[in-house]
Protein backbone atom coordinates (compact mmCIF):
# COMPACT_ATOMS: atom_id res chain seq x y z
CA UNK A 1 0.00 0.00 0.00
CA UNK A 2 2.97 2.14 0.93
CA UNK A 3 4.48 1.76 -2.52
CA UNK A 4 1.22 3.08 -4.00
CA UNK A 5 1.30 6.63 -2.35
CA UNK A 6 1.19 9.61 -4.71
CA UNK A 7 3.99 11.48 -2.77
CA UNK A 8 5.57 11.16 0.85
CA UNK A 9 5.12 14.54 1.70
CA UNK A 10 1.93 14.00 4.54
CA UNK A 11 0.39 17.61 4.11
CA UNK A 12 0.31 17.35 0.40
CA UNK A 13 -0.62 13.30 0.07
CA UNK A 14 -3.86 14.96 2.73
CA UNK A 15 -4.40 17.82 0.40
CA UNK A 16 -4.59 14.98 -2.52
CA UNK A 17 -7.35 12.75 -0.64
CA UNK A 18 -9.39 15.96 0.27
CA UNK A 19 -9.65 16.94 -3.43
CA UNK A 20 -10.93 13.46 -4.01
CA UNK A 21 -13.36 13.69 -1.66
CA UNK A 22 -14.58 17.38 -2.74
CA UNK A 23 -14.63 15.82 -6.02
CA UNK A 24 -17.23 12.78 -5.24
CA UNK A 25 -20.64 15.00 -5.77
CA UNK A 26 -20.60 15.71 -9.35
CA UNK A 27 -19.57 11.40 -9.60
CA UNK A 28 -22.11 10.52 -7.25
CA UNK A 29 -24.67 13.03 -9.39
CA UNK A 30 -23.37 11.39 -12.94
CA UNK A 31 -24.29 7.73 -11.25
CA UNK A 32 -27.54 8.87 -10.60
CA UNK A 33 -28.22 10.49 -13.83
CA UNK A 34 -27.13 7.94 -16.26
CA UNK A 35 -28.38 4.87 -14.33
CA UNK A 36 -31.88 6.54 -14.49
CA UNK A 37 -31.11 7.18 -18.11
CA UNK A 38 -30.19 3.81 -19.08
CA UNK A 39 -33.39 2.18 -17.63
CA UNK A 40 -35.47 4.53 -19.51
CA UNK A 41 -33.55 4.13 -22.70
CA UNK A 42 -33.44 0.44 -22.43
CA UNK A 43 -36.34 -0.30 -21.06
CA UNK A 44 -37.82 -2.12 -24.61
CA UNK A 45 -34.45 -3.90 -24.95
CA UNK A 46 -33.07 -5.55 -22.08
CA UNK A 47 -35.10 -7.73 -19.99
CA UNK A 48 -36.41 -5.88 -17.25
CA UNK A 49 -35.81 -7.89 -13.91
CA UNK A 50 -31.73 -7.60 -15.29
CA UNK A 51 -31.94 -3.92 -16.21
CA UNK A 52 -33.71 -2.51 -12.67
CA UNK A 53 -31.30 -5.40 -10.78
CA UNK A 54 -28.13 -3.54 -12.51
CA UNK A 55 -29.95 -0.07 -11.85
CA UNK A 56 -30.97 -0.66 -7.76
CA UNK A 57 -27.16 -2.42 -7.30
CA UNK A 58 -26.05 1.40 -8.85
CA UNK A 59 -28.06 3.45 -6.69
CA UNK A 60 -27.70 1.43 -3.45
CA UNK A 61 -23.90 1.78 -3.86
CA UNK A 62 -24.26 5.36 -4.60
CA UNK A 63 -26.35 6.24 -1.43
CA UNK A 64 -23.96 4.09 0.46
CA UNK A 65 -20.92 6.03 -0.87
CA UNK A 66 -22.51 9.12 0.12
CA UNK A 67 -22.83 8.47 4.20
CA UNK A 68 -19.22 6.96 3.51
CA UNK A 69 -18.06 10.45 2.09
CA UNK A 70 -19.95 12.58 4.53
CA UNK A 71 -18.96 10.81 7.57
CA UNK A 72 -14.87 10.60 6.83
CA UNK A 73 -15.15 14.45 5.31
CA UNK A 74 -16.40 15.58 8.79
CA UNK A 75 -13.94 13.96 10.46
CA UNK A 76 -11.55 16.13 9.01
CA UNK A 77 -7.93 13.57 10.26
CA UNK A 78 -4.77 15.20 9.96
CA UNK A 79 -2.68 12.18 11.01
CA UNK A 80 -0.96 10.37 7.89
CA UNK A 81 -2.59 6.83 9.09
CA UNK A 82 -5.91 8.75 9.16
CA UNK A 83 -5.53 10.21 5.86
CA UNK A 84 -4.26 6.41 4.53
CA UNK A 85 -7.37 4.75 5.66
CA UNK A 86 -9.87 7.39 4.07
CA UNK A 87 -7.82 6.98 0.85
CA UNK A 88 -8.17 3.56 0.99
CA UNK A 89 -11.81 3.73 1.62
CA UNK A 90 -12.65 5.02 -1.06
CA UNK A 91 -10.60 3.37 -3.59
CA UNK A 92 -12.18 0.41 -2.58
CA UNK A 93 -15.35 1.84 -3.11
CA UNK A 94 -14.56 3.39 -5.85
CA UNK A 95 -13.37 -0.54 -7.35
CA UNK A 96 -16.96 -1.92 -6.42
CA UNK A 97 -18.53 1.14 -8.76
CA UNK A 98 -16.40 0.29 -11.24
CA UNK A 99 -17.58 -3.55 -11.24
CA UNK A 100 -20.92 -2.73 -11.44
CA UNK A 101 -20.23 -0.04 -14.56
CA UNK A 102 -18.44 -2.51 -15.84
CA UNK A 103 -21.39 -5.29 -15.41
CA UNK A 104 -23.33 -4.01 -18.33
CA UNK A 105 -20.73 -5.06 -21.18
CA UNK A 106 -21.50 -8.71 -20.01
CA UNK A 107 -24.73 -8.31 -18.85
CA UNK A 108 -26.27 -5.86 -21.59
CA UNK A 109 -23.87 -7.45 -24.54
CA UNK A 110 -26.25 -7.75 -27.48
CA UNK A 111 -24.67 -8.03 -31.08
CA UNK A 112 -27.82 -7.99 -33.19
CA UNK A 113 -28.97 -4.98 -31.31
CA UNK A 114 -27.20 -1.98 -32.54
CA UNK A 115 -29.47 0.67 -29.91
CA UNK A 116 -27.77 -2.00 -27.21
CA UNK A 117 -24.49 -1.75 -28.32
CA UNK A 118 -24.03 2.12 -28.63
CA UNK A 119 -25.41 3.02 -26.24
CA UNK A 120 -23.06 0.61 -24.08
CA UNK A 121 -19.92 2.20 -25.73
CA UNK A 122 -21.13 5.63 -25.08
CA UNK A 123 -21.83 4.77 -21.72
CA UNK A 124 -18.81 3.05 -20.72
CA UNK A 125 -16.57 5.79 -22.78
CA UNK A 126 -18.64 8.11 -20.97
CA UNK A 127 -18.16 7.36 -17.52
CA UNK A 128 -14.50 6.62 -17.93
CA UNK A 129 -13.47 9.83 -19.56
CA UNK A 130 -15.91 11.93 -17.41
CA UNK A 131 -14.06 10.34 -14.10
CA UNK A 132 -10.71 10.90 -15.58
CA UNK A 133 -10.87 14.73 -13.54
CA UNK A 134 -12.94 13.68 -10.69
CA UNK A 135 -10.89 10.97 -9.90
CA UNK A 136 -7.43 11.79 -10.98
CA UNK A 137 -6.46 12.87 -7.48
CA UNK A 138 -5.60 9.87 -6.51
CA UNK A 139 -4.58 7.83 -9.96
CA UNK A 140 -4.91 4.26 -7.67
CA UNK A 141 -8.59 5.49 -7.15
CA UNK A 142 -9.16 5.88 -11.24
CA UNK A 143 -7.30 3.00 -12.06
CA UNK A 144 -9.29 0.30 -9.93
CA UNK A 145 -12.08 2.32 -11.51
CA UNK A 146 -11.79 2.37 -14.95
CA UNK A 147 -10.43 -0.66 -15.40
CA UNK A 148 -13.46 -3.01 -14.52
CA UNK A 149 -15.38 -0.74 -16.12
CA UNK A 150 -13.60 -1.00 -19.45
CA UNK A 151 -12.09 -4.68 -19.44
CA UNK A 152 -15.03 -6.81 -19.36
CA UNK A 153 -16.86 -5.38 -22.44
CA UNK A 154 -13.61 -5.23 -24.43
CA UNK A 155 -12.76 -8.94 -23.54
CA UNK A 156 -16.58 -9.81 -24.59
CA UNK A 157 -16.16 -7.93 -27.47
CA UNK A 158 -12.79 -9.86 -28.56
CA UNK A 159 -14.76 -13.42 -27.42
CA UNK A 160 -17.29 -12.29 -30.15
CA UNK A 161 -14.75 -12.87 -32.65
CA UNK A 162 -16.45 -10.84 -35.58
CA UNK A 163 -14.35 -8.12 -37.15
CA UNK A 164 -16.81 -5.09 -36.18
CA UNK A 165 -16.69 -6.11 -32.54
CA UNK A 166 -12.80 -7.07 -32.25
CA UNK A 167 -12.74 -2.96 -33.66
CA UNK A 168 -14.77 -1.76 -30.90
CA UNK A 169 -12.62 -4.23 -28.37
CA UNK A 170 -9.22 -2.71 -30.15
CA UNK A 171 -10.71 0.97 -29.42
CA UNK A 172 -12.24 0.33 -26.08
CA UNK A 173 -8.21 -0.70 -24.63
CA UNK A 174 -6.64 2.04 -26.76
CA UNK A 175 -9.77 4.76 -24.81
CA UNK A 176 -8.32 3.02 -21.86
CA UNK A 177 -4.77 3.40 -22.04
CA UNK A 178 -5.42 7.27 -23.24
CA UNK A 179 -7.53 7.51 -19.77
CA UNK A 180 -4.84 5.71 -17.59
CA UNK A 181 -2.24 7.96 -18.92
CA UNK A 182 -3.87 11.06 -18.77
CA UNK A 183 -4.88 10.30 -15.14
CA UNK A 184 -0.97 10.37 -13.88
CA UNK A 185 -0.64 13.55 -16.01
CA UNK A 186 -3.77 15.29 -14.03
CA UNK A 187 -2.50 13.75 -10.99
CA UNK A 188 1.06 15.43 -11.53
CA UNK A 189 -0.40 18.66 -12.61
CA UNK A 190 -2.76 18.31 -9.71
CA UNK A 191 -0.07 18.05 -6.88
CA UNK A 192 2.31 20.20 -8.84
CA UNK A 193 -0.28 22.79 -8.15
CA UNK A 194 -1.24 22.08 -4.64
CA UNK A 195 2.75 22.28 -4.15
CA UNK A 196 2.59 25.67 -5.23
CA UNK A 197 -0.11 26.62 -3.49
CA UNK A 198 1.91 25.82 0.24
CA UNK A 199 5.09 27.17 -1.27
CA UNK A 200 2.97 30.46 -1.44
CA UNK A 201 1.06 30.10 1.28
CA UNK A 202 4.27 29.41 3.51
CA UNK A 203 5.84 32.85 1.47
CA UNK A 204 3.28 34.74 2.74
CA UNK A 205 3.22 33.54 6.20
CA UNK A 206 7.42 33.75 5.92
CA UNK A 207 6.34 37.39 4.37
CA UNK A 208 4.17 38.30 7.52
CA UNK A 209 6.27 37.07 10.27
CA UNK A 210 9.15 38.97 8.60
CA UNK A 211 7.34 42.37 8.58
CA UNK A 212 5.82 42.01 12.51
CA UNK A 213 9.72 41.00 13.17
CA UNK A 214 10.86 44.13 11.16
CA UNK A 215 8.25 45.86 12.83
CA UNK A 216 9.18 44.82 16.58
CA UNK A 217 12.76 45.04 15.96
CA UNK A 218 12.11 49.19 14.84
CA UNK A 219 9.97 49.71 17.88
CA UNK A 220 12.40 47.69 19.90
CA UNK A 221 15.33 49.98 18.57
CA UNK A 222 13.28 53.11 18.89
CA UNK A 223 12.91 52.08 22.45
CA UNK A 224 16.26 51.06 22.99
CA UNK A 225 17.70 54.64 21.55
CA UNK A 226 15.07 55.91 23.76
CA UNK A 227 16.32 54.73 26.80
CA UNK A 228 20.21 54.68 26.50
CA UNK A 229 19.68 58.34 25.21
CA UNK A 230 18.25 58.95 28.73
CA UNK A 231 20.15 57.08 30.47
CA UNK A 232 23.20 58.78 28.88
CA UNK A 233 21.77 62.07 29.35
CA UNK A 234 21.77 61.61 33.39
CA UNK A 235 25.63 61.35 34.10
CA UNK A 236 26.02 63.54 31.44
CA UNK A 237 23.54 66.56 33.25
CA UNK A 238 24.95 65.63 36.33
CA UNK A 239 28.59 66.05 34.82
CA UNK A 240 27.70 69.69 33.67
CA UNK A 241 26.41 70.38 37.15
CA UNK A 242 29.39 69.49 39.24
CA UNK A 243 32.06 71.09 36.81
CA UNK A 244 29.90 74.45 37.11
CA UNK A 245 30.02 73.90 40.96
CA UNK A 246 33.89 73.06 40.59
CA UNK A 247 34.24 76.49 38.89
CA UNK A 248 32.10 78.83 41.41
CA UNK A 249 34.05 76.40 44.11
CA UNK A 250 37.47 77.67 42.47
CA UNK A 251 36.36 81.09 42.20
CA UNK A 252 36.57 81.14 45.98
CA UNK A 253 38.85 83.28 48.31
CA UNK A 254 39.15 80.45 50.58
CA UNK A 255 39.28 76.59 48.35
CA UNK A 256 38.13 74.29 50.68
CA UNK A 257 39.64 70.59 50.55
CA UNK A 258 36.93 68.43 51.82
CA UNK A 259 34.45 70.53 49.33
CA UNK A 260 36.75 69.77 46.39
CA UNK A 261 37.09 66.05 47.81
CA UNK A 262 33.53 65.76 47.31
CA UNK A 263 33.19 67.38 44.31
CA UNK A 264 35.89 64.88 43.15
CA UNK A 265 34.22 61.96 44.06
CA UNK A 266 31.07 62.81 42.34
CA UNK A 267 32.37 63.43 39.06
CA UNK A 268 33.74 60.18 39.67
CA UNK A 269 30.66 58.36 40.45
CA UNK A 270 28.77 60.14 37.48
CA UNK A 271 32.15 58.94 35.18
CA UNK A 272 31.33 55.71 36.37
CA UNK A 273 27.68 55.58 35.45
CA UNK A 274 28.19 56.61 32.43
CA UNK A 275 30.98 54.19 32.16
CA UNK A 276 29.00 51.29 32.78
CA UNK A 277 26.51 51.94 30.52
CA UNK A 278 28.30 52.27 27.60
CA UNK A 279 30.35 48.95 28.74
CA UNK A 280 27.30 47.66 28.90
CA UNK A 281 26.04 48.53 25.26
CA UNK A 282 29.06 47.44 24.15
CA UNK A 283 28.95 44.04 25.56
CA UNK A 284 25.54 44.05 23.59
CA UNK A 285 27.05 45.03 20.28
CA UNK A 286 29.91 42.56 20.32
CA UNK A 287 27.35 39.90 21.15
CA UNK A 288 25.37 41.09 17.78
CA UNK A 289 28.56 41.31 15.96
CA UNK A 290 29.43 37.91 16.51
CA UNK A 291 32.76 38.39 17.25
CA UNK A 292 32.90 36.80 21.01
CA UNK A 293 34.82 33.92 20.49
CA UNK A 294 34.05 30.90 22.70
CA UNK A 295 37.09 29.10 24.26
CA UNK A 296 35.71 26.33 26.23
CA UNK A 297 37.33 23.84 28.66
CA UNK A 298 36.98 21.36 31.66
CA UNK A 299 36.76 24.01 34.81
CA UNK A 300 35.87 23.28 38.04
CA UNK A 301 32.55 25.01 38.72
CA UNK A 302 33.21 25.39 42.79
CA UNK A 303 36.26 27.85 41.39
CA UNK A 304 33.63 29.95 39.91
CA UNK A 305 31.13 29.65 42.57
CA UNK A 306 33.64 30.58 45.53
CA UNK A 307 34.84 33.90 43.29
CA UNK A 308 30.77 35.07 43.04
CA UNK A 309 30.41 34.39 46.30
CA UNK A 310 33.53 36.29 47.20
CA UNK A 311 31.91 39.23 44.59
CA UNK A 312 28.63 39.93 46.22
CA UNK A 313 28.33 38.58 50.02
CA UNK A 314 29.05 42.34 51.02
CA UNK A 315 26.49 43.56 48.94
CA UNK A 316 23.79 40.88 50.32
CA UNK A 317 24.84 41.36 53.53
CA UNK A 318 24.65 45.56 53.31
CA UNK A 319 20.93 44.88 52.71
CA UNK A 320 20.38 42.13 55.29
CA UNK A 321 20.76 39.08 52.99
CA UNK A 322 21.75 35.78 53.39
CA UNK A 323 23.81 34.75 50.32
CA UNK A 324 23.96 30.66 50.15
CA UNK A 325 26.55 29.22 47.71
CA UNK A 326 26.11 25.34 47.75
CA UNK A 327 29.13 23.23 46.74
CA UNK A 328 29.52 21.72 43.86
CA UNK A 329 31.60 18.99 42.26
CA UNK A 330 30.42 19.60 38.34
CA UNK A 331 33.18 20.49 36.22
CA UNK A 332 31.05 21.93 33.11
CA UNK A 333 32.76 21.91 29.36
CA UNK A 334 32.23 25.37 28.68
CA UNK A 335 33.64 29.01 28.67
CA UNK A 336 34.71 29.79 32.21
CA UNK A 337 34.66 33.85 31.42
CA UNK A 338 30.98 33.74 29.79
CA UNK A 339 29.49 31.53 32.46
CA UNK A 340 30.75 34.00 35.01
CA UNK A 341 29.20 36.36 33.12
CA UNK A 342 26.14 34.97 33.23
CA UNK A 343 26.15 34.15 36.75
CA UNK A 344 26.96 37.54 37.89
CA UNK A 345 24.20 39.44 36.11
CA UNK A 346 21.50 36.99 37.63
CA UNK A 347 23.71 37.67 40.84
CA UNK A 348 23.56 41.25 40.75
CA UNK A 349 19.54 41.26 39.53
CA UNK A 350 19.19 38.71 43.09
CA UNK A 351 20.47 41.46 45.35
CA UNK A 352 18.93 44.05 43.54
CA UNK A 353 15.78 43.13 43.76
CA UNK A 354 15.71 41.13 47.27
CA UNK A 355 14.71 43.26 49.95
CA UNK A 356 14.63 40.70 52.60
CA UNK A 357 15.29 36.68 52.88
CA UNK A 358 17.92 35.08 50.96
CA UNK A 359 20.06 34.39 47.69
CA UNK A 360 20.83 30.79 47.05
CA UNK A 361 23.43 29.68 44.05
CA UNK A 362 23.67 25.71 43.43
CA UNK A 363 24.00 23.53 41.16
CA UNK A 364 21.99 19.98 40.44
CA UNK A 365 22.47 17.46 37.91
CA UNK A 366 19.45 17.04 35.92
CA UNK A 367 17.99 14.63 32.57
CA UNK A 368 21.72 14.41 31.86
CA UNK A 369 23.26 17.86 32.16
CA UNK A 370 24.02 20.74 34.39
CA UNK A 371 21.35 22.58 35.79
CA UNK A 372 22.84 26.14 37.62
CA UNK A 373 20.43 28.00 39.61
CA UNK A 374 20.37 31.18 40.87
CA UNK A 375 17.21 31.56 43.52
CA UNK A 376 16.07 34.04 45.80
CA UNK A 377 12.89 35.58 47.59
CA UNK A 378 12.63 38.91 46.23
CA UNK A 379 9.99 40.61 44.30
CA UNK A 380 9.32 37.94 41.91
CA UNK A 381 8.34 38.13 38.21
CA UNK A 382 4.61 37.86 36.36
CA UNK A 383 4.28 35.44 34.22
CA UNK A 384 3.25 37.15 31.56
CA UNK A 385 6.73 39.71 31.88
CA UNK A 386 8.99 36.70 31.30
CA UNK A 387 9.53 37.33 27.75
CA UNK A 388 9.77 40.75 28.20
CA UNK A 389 12.09 40.59 30.55
CA UNK A 390 14.73 39.93 28.49
CA UNK A 391 14.28 42.40 26.00
CA UNK A 392 16.96 45.52 26.29
CA UNK A 393 16.10 48.41 28.62
CA UNK A 394 12.82 46.54 29.90
CA UNK A 395 12.59 46.55 33.66
CA UNK A 396 8.94 45.55 35.33
CA UNK A 397 8.02 48.67 37.69
CA UNK A 398 11.11 50.81 36.57
CA UNK A 399 9.06 53.08 34.11
CA UNK A 400 11.29 56.00 35.90
CA UNK A 401 14.08 54.31 34.69
CA UNK A 402 15.61 54.99 37.97
CA UNK A 403 19.42 54.02 37.34
CA UNK A 404 19.71 52.62 40.92
CA UNK A 405 17.71 49.49 39.74
CA UNK A 406 20.00 48.92 36.92
CA UNK A 407 20.24 49.85 33.37
CA UNK A 408 17.55 46.81 32.17
CA UNK A 409 20.44 45.33 30.24
CA UNK A 410 21.70 42.34 31.97
CA UNK A 411 18.86 39.95 31.66
CA UNK A 412 19.22 40.44 27.54
CA UNK A 413 23.18 39.90 28.03
CA UNK A 414 22.45 36.88 30.17
CA UNK A 415 19.94 35.59 27.08
CA UNK A 416 22.58 36.39 24.13
CA UNK A 417 25.70 34.98 25.93
CA UNK A 418 23.97 31.52 26.92
CA UNK A 419 22.94 31.07 23.67
CA UNK A 420 26.57 31.74 22.42
CA UNK A 421 27.42 28.36 24.53
CA UNK A 422 25.27 26.72 23.93
CA UNK A 423 23.22 26.82 27.52
CA UNK A 424 19.30 27.33 28.09
CA UNK A 425 17.70 29.90 30.55
CA UNK A 426 15.39 29.04 32.18
CA UNK A 427 12.84 31.26 35.08
CA UNK A 428 10.00 30.12 37.59
CA UNK A 429 8.97 33.08 39.40
CA UNK A 430 5.76 33.37 41.80
CA UNK A 431 4.96 37.21 41.94
CA UNK A 432 6.06 38.42 45.41
CA UNK A 433 7.87 35.29 46.34
CA UNK A 434 10.63 35.42 44.28
CA UNK A 435 12.32 34.19 41.47
CA UNK A 436 14.68 31.06 40.07
CA UNK A 437 16.57 31.73 37.19
CA UNK A 438 18.13 28.53 36.15
CA UNK A 439 21.16 27.64 33.48
CA UNK A 440 21.36 24.45 31.49
CA UNK A 441 24.84 23.05 30.65
CA UNK A 442 25.81 19.75 29.19
CA UNK A 443 27.43 17.61 31.68
CA UNK A 444 30.23 15.58 31.65
CA UNK A 445 31.82 13.59 34.70
CA UNK A 446 34.71 14.97 36.59
CA UNK A 447 38.07 14.62 34.95
CA UNK A 448 40.77 12.17 36.31
CA UNK A 449 43.19 13.40 38.43
CA UNK A 450 46.56 14.76 37.37
CA UNK A 451 44.30 15.85 34.27
CA UNK A 452 43.00 19.45 35.46
CA UNK A 453 43.72 22.52 33.75
CA UNK A 454 46.63 24.40 35.50
CA UNK A 455 47.52 28.01 34.39
CA UNK A 456 51.01 29.11 34.72
CA UNK A 457 51.82 32.73 35.03
CA UNK A 458 54.50 33.98 32.79
CA UNK A 459 57.70 35.99 34.65
CA UNK A 460 57.49 39.76 33.93
CA UNK A 461 60.49 42.04 33.89
CA UNK A 462 61.02 44.08 36.03
CA UNK A 463 60.14 47.66 34.88
CA UNK A 464 63.38 49.45 35.20
CA UNK A 465 63.82 51.76 32.40
CA UNK A 466 61.65 54.25 30.75
CA UNK A 467 59.84 53.28 27.59
CA UNK A 468 58.81 55.71 24.92
CA UNK A 469 55.26 55.12 24.09
CA UNK A 470 53.37 56.52 20.87
CA UNK A 471 49.75 57.72 21.18
CA UNK A 472 48.01 58.66 17.50
CA UNK A 473 44.58 59.77 18.07
CA UNK A 474 42.97 62.70 15.68
CA UNK A 475 40.49 64.05 18.48
CA UNK A 476 43.26 66.63 20.50
CA UNK A 477 41.81 66.34 23.75
CA UNK A 478 41.57 62.62 23.97
CA UNK A 479 45.56 63.41 22.62
CA UNK A 480 45.93 65.70 25.59
CA UNK A 481 44.31 63.30 28.15
CA UNK A 482 46.40 60.32 26.95
CA UNK A 483 50.41 62.14 26.78
CA UNK A 484 49.37 63.68 30.43
CA UNK A 485 47.56 60.42 31.85
CA UNK A 486 50.82 58.02 30.62
CA UNK A 487 53.37 60.69 31.43
CA UNK A 488 52.21 60.39 34.72
CA UNK A 489 52.81 56.96 34.88
CA UNK A 490 56.72 57.23 33.75
CA UNK A 491 56.29 56.84 29.84
CA UNK A 492 57.89 59.12 27.07
CA UNK A 493 55.24 59.92 25.24
CA UNK A 494 55.60 60.69 21.35
CA UNK A 495 51.96 62.43 20.75
CA UNK A 496 51.14 62.37 16.88
CA UNK A 497 47.21 63.80 15.07
CA UNK A 498 47.55 61.58 12.35
CA UNK A 499 49.66 58.83 10.07
CA UNK A 500 51.60 61.12 8.53
CA UNK A 501 52.72 63.21 12.06
CA UNK A 502 53.69 60.15 13.69
CA UNK A 503 55.92 58.87 10.98
CA UNK A 504 57.75 62.52 10.52
CA UNK A 505 58.24 61.77 14.67
CA UNK A 506 59.75 58.29 14.56
CA UNK A 507 62.42 60.32 12.18
CA UNK A 508 64.00 60.79 15.44
CA UNK A 509 63.13 58.52 18.15
CA UNK A 510 61.95 54.70 18.34
CA UNK A 511 59.02 53.37 20.40
CA UNK A 512 57.98 50.21 22.02
CA UNK A 513 54.48 50.80 22.37
CA UNK A 514 52.08 51.82 19.64
CA UNK A 515 48.21 53.18 21.85
CA UNK A 516 46.59 53.97 18.51
CA UNK A 517 42.72 55.28 17.71
CA UNK A 518 40.95 53.03 15.16
CA UNK A 519 38.82 55.77 13.12
CA UNK A 520 41.03 58.58 12.19
CA UNK A 521 40.86 61.44 9.72
CA UNK A 522 41.03 60.77 5.72
CA UNK A 523 39.79 56.96 6.24
CA UNK A 524 42.74 55.90 7.94
CA UNK A 525 42.82 52.92 10.76
CA UNK A 526 44.65 52.50 13.66
CA UNK A 527 45.47 49.04 11.89
CA UNK A 528 47.13 51.52 8.84
CA UNK A 529 48.70 52.85 11.80
CA UNK A 530 50.54 50.01 13.47
CA UNK A 531 51.49 48.54 9.72
CA UNK A 532 53.33 51.53 8.34
CA UNK A 533 54.90 52.50 12.18
CA UNK A 534 56.31 48.47 12.06
CA UNK A 535 56.72 49.15 8.31
CA UNK A 536 59.16 52.04 8.94
CA UNK A 537 61.18 50.46 12.29
CA UNK A 538 62.10 47.16 10.89
CA UNK A 539 60.43 45.51 13.92
CA UNK A 540 56.93 43.83 14.89
CA UNK A 541 56.33 46.75 17.69
CA UNK A 542 53.35 45.84 20.74
CA UNK A 543 50.08 47.72 19.46
CA UNK A 544 47.28 48.43 21.46
CA UNK A 545 44.28 49.77 19.55
CA UNK A 546 41.12 51.98 21.22
CA UNK A 547 37.81 52.55 19.45
CA UNK A 548 34.61 54.39 19.91
CA UNK A 549 33.05 52.24 17.45
CA UNK A 550 30.05 50.47 18.19
CA UNK A 551 27.98 49.58 15.16
CA UNK A 552 28.53 46.12 14.15
CA UNK A 553 30.82 46.87 11.33
CA UNK A 554 33.47 48.93 13.35
CA UNK A 555 33.45 45.90 15.97
CA UNK A 556 34.40 43.54 13.11
CA UNK A 557 36.75 45.33 11.77
CA UNK A 558 38.66 46.38 15.23
CA UNK A 559 38.50 42.46 16.05
CA UNK A 560 39.92 41.18 13.13
CA UNK A 561 42.81 43.09 13.49
CA UNK A 562 43.96 40.70 15.68
CA UNK A 563 45.45 43.37 17.88
CA UNK A 564 44.28 44.21 21.35
CA UNK A 565 41.60 46.27 21.21
CA UNK A 566 40.08 48.38 24.14
CA UNK A 567 36.62 50.64 23.95
CA UNK A 568 35.73 54.03 24.88
CA UNK A 569 35.45 55.09 27.64
CA UNK A 570 38.81 53.61 29.01
CA UNK A 571 38.99 52.82 32.53
CA UNK A 572 42.79 53.96 32.99
CA UNK A 573 43.34 50.48 35.19
CA UNK A 574 42.64 48.02 31.72
CA UNK A 575 44.82 50.80 29.71
CA UNK A 576 47.64 50.43 32.01
CA UNK A 577 47.25 46.58 32.61
CA UNK A 578 47.15 46.36 28.67
CA UNK A 579 50.30 48.39 28.24
CA UNK A 580 52.28 46.07 30.99
CA UNK A 581 50.75 43.15 29.19
CA UNK A 582 51.77 44.39 25.87
CA UNK A 583 55.19 45.73 27.21
CA UNK A 584 56.08 42.45 29.11
CA UNK A 585 57.06 44.25 32.37
CA UNK A 586 55.14 44.00 35.72
CA UNK A 587 53.44 47.34 37.45
CA UNK A 588 55.92 49.61 39.72
CA UNK A 589 55.31 49.53 43.30
CA UNK A 590 52.03 51.80 44.64
CA UNK A 591 52.92 54.61 47.46
CA UNK A 592 51.08 55.14 50.25
CA UNK A 593 48.60 57.49 48.74
CA UNK A 594 47.91 55.46 45.63
CA UNK A 595 46.94 52.52 48.09
CA UNK A 596 44.86 54.61 50.12
CA UNK A 597 43.10 56.33 47.28
CA UNK A 598 42.69 52.63 45.79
Amino acid sequence: MTNLLPTRDPALYRELVNTLYRQSPPIFLGNIAVAGLTVFLLWNEVAHPLLLGWAGAIYLLTALRILIVRKDGRAGPHHPDATARRCWHYVFWAAVSGCLWGAMGPLFFAPDNAIVTVYTCIVLAGMTGGSVASLSAFWPAYYVYALPTVLPFALRSFAHGTPLFSVLGVLSLFLLGVNLAYSRVMQRTLADAITLRFENTALIRQLTEEKERAELANRSKSQFLAAASHDLRQPTHALGLYIATLRVAAQAPKIERDAIEMLAGRLQSALTGMSQLLNVLLDISRLDAGVIQVERRRLRLQESFDALGNQYVQAAAAKGLQLKVRRTDAWPDTDPVLLQNILSNLLSNAVRYTRHGKILLACRRRHGALEILVADTGIGIAADQFDNIFREFYQVGNIARDREQGLGLGLAIVKRTAELIGAEVGLRSVRGKGSCFTVRLPHRDAPAAGQTPSARARPLRRRDERYTVLVVDDDKQVLDGMEVLLASWGYAVIAARSLEQALDELEHAAVQLIVTDFRLAMEVTGVDVVHAVRKAMGSDVPAIIVTGDTSLQGINEASASGFKVLHKPLDPSMLQAAMVAALDISLPPKTDDEAARR
